[in-house]
């Protein structure tokens, strides 16, 4: 009967010394514990990875007008962006920095986005645009599903007056009233590369329905158009977007 205490009470002591997660939560420099095992909640942990920028670029309009483009990439499997605070700054040809353009936006887990701004006037030849994120809210979000937003009958062409055009129908497969859809259409050149950018909204799109979508570019485009693309957006981190 000792011996079987003294052993009772030396494995007890061991234990304690261990793995010694009583909160579920490994905040206590505990031992042996496995986020799939006792520390279930050990998994409020994880990294969340930063935003990655894939490029920036500006393509000019008409005269001194600009639009400005970047992508970027969320690589989390489980964290959403539900704000994204960034920057253009923009350059002439000596590296003078003549002015900067603000915004915000989201981004859905493992999500790659194009984010758009037209129409930007700027007294002075535009030589380079970077693209900088400044502040980064992550909300959790497990077992995300991608939103069932299709994108039908997407068509490129010339209209009478020799304006390219992109048509199309976004399709909402998701089981919500959406408030606003964000449509965002590219041009590319034979190299693939974008020669044009542009983007229109959809307002109060219903579970099921399909409506269609116009982007047009209003000025004559000098190089001729390979390829185009179309991409479409909604903000799920928003309660407002959803219609009840």
């Amino acid at each position: 009967m000792i011996f079987v205490v003294i052993i009772g009470g030396i494995y007890l002591l061991i234990k304690s010394k261990g793995s010694t997660c009583s909160d579920g939560i490994q905040n206590q420099n505990e031992e042996g514990i496995d986020c799939g095992g006792k520390c279930k909640q050990c998994t409020i942990n994880e990294i969340q990875k930063q935003p990655e920028v894939l490029f920036a670029d500006f393509i000019p309009t008409i005269e001194n007008n600009y639009d400005l483009i970047a992508r970027i990439k969320n690589s989390n499997i489980n964290f959403g962006i539900n704000s994204l605070s960034y920057v253009f700054e923009l350059y002439d040809a000596n590296e003078q920095i003549i002015a900067s353009k603000q915004g915000k936006t989201y981004i859905l887990p493992q999500e790659t986005k194009y984010i758009v701004k037209p129409k930007i006037f700027l007294e002075k030849p535009l030589a380079a645009a970077e693209f900088k994120i400044k502040d980064v809210s992550f909300v959790k979000l497990e077992n995300f599903q991608e939103l069932d937003l299709k994108i039908k009958n997407r068509n490129h062409y010339l209209d009478e007056n020799e304006f390219h055009k992109i048509t199309g129908a976004i399709e909402n497969k998701t089981s919500y009233d959406l408030d606003t859809i964000e449509v965002v259409g590219l041009l590319f050149d034979s190299n693939n590369k974008i020669i044009a950018i542009g983007r229109t909204e959809m307002n109060t799109v219903l579970m099921n329905e399909t409506r269609g979508f116009e982007i047009t570019w209003p000025y004559q485009i000098s190089e001729p158009v390979f390829n185009f693309d179309v991409h479409v957006y909604t903000d799920v981190f928003s309660n407002e977007n959803f219609i009840k």
